[in-house]
């Protein structure tokens, strides 16, 4: 169980640690161009829509090196959300043992499966 937790904890420093990057590289890329983020604030609202979703209504960027990071952001976000959901999945599977497979297996077959040897 901790090494589930310890992962949640790494893939949330990470990802907001990458959010915080891709909002300073958004907002560089989109610098001059007919969409640019007028604050800091703004270009990192951008990027964590993306993460956080398939997209956003706000404008697509409209520099090469924001479309690139927007395909970055996205595929960065299909594995934070199925390495969550992953986690979970293996979280819940060790929580319920199949209690009937147990029980056979410790105590050995039934006798009334057994047939005699000829």
């Amino acid at each position: 169980m901790a090494s589930h937790a310890a992962f949640l904890r790494w893939l949330a420093v990470v990802a907001v640690a990458g959010d915080l990057v891709a909002g300073a590289i958004a907002m560089w890329a989109e610098h001059g161009h007919p969409h640019a983020f007028a604050t800091y604030w703004a270009a990192l609202f951008w990027t964590t829509t993306q993460l956080l979703t398939v997209s956003s209504q706000l404008p697509n960027p409209s520099s090469t090196a924001a479309h690139i990071l927007d395909v970055f952001l996205e595929l960065a976000s299909i594995t934070i959300v199925t390495s969550i959901a992953g986690s979970w999945a293996v979280f819940f599977h060790h929580r319920r043992p199949d209690r009937r497979a147990a029980s056979r297996a410790e105590n050995g077959p039934s006798p009334s499966a057994a047939r005699p040897q000829p």
